[in-house]
């Protein structure tokens, strides 16, 4: 699965041009129509009738690279992930995506500065030594679809490889993970694999790598002493649901030990009123959006509660039912429905994202320095709160 061959066109703008990555990004792409341009200039023009998927830009970030994670409304709870926005679009096509209503440029969005990306990360992370930071680079984009995400994972990992304080999180639905295996990660570097049930990957993941492509690369990545994470989000309430997912998380731990998972993240489809109109637009004949659904507290269009804790209830104990089970967390969710699956719930966003660090302290030893202390998570702190330093 090649999915650089979509891009019809690539604009460089100035300030990336002479960056060492530009080139090597460049070549992975021959024959296509490039063109250098001002840094400040409107692509729209050049990319009108193309579609977004298809057209590249390199660029020098404008603002903050590096924040939290936008999470949702206070109604639910936030595990105070933090990203990197290096890569924005996705070349895959999922009927469900979020980023059909959150990305309106006409381009898939590549920064090169990577070395300016780097010196902010540390200079935040430095601020708070005492705290453990999860970071990922998934969130507006797939960290691995393409190959200037691939250079970036690559830099990531080496640079986090000597940052005591941090997971670095590549999160993706391909199968394209070969080129990192060899890479000195030092165990900082989580290698996730966002999954579903081969029927819904059929029905609604366009593009996408076959669900046992996915496995074998997280069981590659696994040997290779990566730690490995996987997201079940959005679980979709088709019609057989309990036999396909029943029989996925069956997959999951034939290929995957548990012992090498560090979370398994747990979400329900939701999607803005005002997306189900852009689903139906580019996917005329899907029945996605037309579910038995309600306005949840975030605003989001969501499955009812009775029909997503069900779902939840029967997963969870599955991948709990075994020796040594992953840290398992619920995404976008109350406090309610953790109590009704788990038996529990957080406190509160800050005391889920201590958790996170008490578990892998338990579970992986020597990954965190010192054994974590809650206070230090009680303070709400995002990395995006910090300034970049002046000059």
């Amino acid at each position: 699965m090649n999915l650089n061959n979509r891009f019809l066109r690539i604009f460089v703008t100035e300030s990336a041009l002479n960056d060492a990555v530009t080139g090597a990004i460049i070549e992975k792409y021959p024959g296509r129509i490039q063109k250098v341009v001002p840094d400040d200039y409107d692509i729209c023009e050049d990319a009108r009738g193309i579609d977004p998927k298809r057209v590249l830009y390199l660029t020098h970030s404008k603002g903050d690279v590096v924040k939290g994670c936008p999470g949702t409304a206070e109604s639910y709870l936030c595990c105070n992930y933090q990203v990197i926005n290096q890569t924005q679009n996705c070349p895959m096509n999922c009927v469900y995506c979020i980023l059909q209503f959150y990305l309106n440029q006409p381009a898939t969005i590549l920064f090169t500065n990577f070395e300016d990306i780097f010196i902010d990360l540390k200079e935040k992370l430095s601020c708070q030594p005492k705290r453990f930071f999860r970071i990922g680079t998934g969130e507006l984009g797939d960290s691995l679809a393409i190959s200037g995400s691939v250079f970036f994972a690559d830099q990531a990992i080496r640079t986090f490889a000597n940052i005591p304080n941090a997971l670095l999180e590549l999160k993706t639905k391909t199968s394209e993970a070969d080129d990192l295996l060899n890479i000195p990660h030092n165990g900082h570097t989580v290698l996730a694999w966002s999954i579903n049930p081969q029927e819904i990957i059929d029905r609604y993941e366009f593009k996408t790598s076959q669900l046992i492509t996915r496995l074998a690369a997280a069981a590659r990545a696994g040997d290779a002493g990566y730690l490995l994470a996987f997201h079940l989000d959005p679980i979709l309430a088709v019609p057989g649901w309990e036999d396909l997912y029943s029989d996925l998380l069956d997959e999951l731990y034939l290929h995957i030990p548990s012992e090498r998972i560090v979370w398994i993240s747990m979400g329900s489809l939701r999607f803005p009123p005002s997306m189900k109109d852009k689903m139906i637009e580019r996917y005329p004949s899907t029945t996605l959006p037309f579910g038995e659904m309600i306005r949840g507290m975030d605003g989001k269009m969501r499955y009812a509660r009775p029909v997503r804790v069900p779902m939840y209830k029967k997963i969870y104990q599955q991948l709990t039912g075994v020796s040594d089970p992953p840290f398992i967390y619920f995404c976008m969710e109350s406090q309610d429905v953790w109590e009704e699956v788990t038996g529990t719930s957080p406190e509160s966003n800050a005391y889920l994202d201590y958790l996170f660090a008490e578990s892998l302290y338990k579970r992986f030893a020597g990954l965190l320095a010192e054994k974590p202390v809650r206070d230090t998570y009680e303070r709400g702190f995002s990395l995006e709160q910090i300034p970049n330093k002046p000059g």
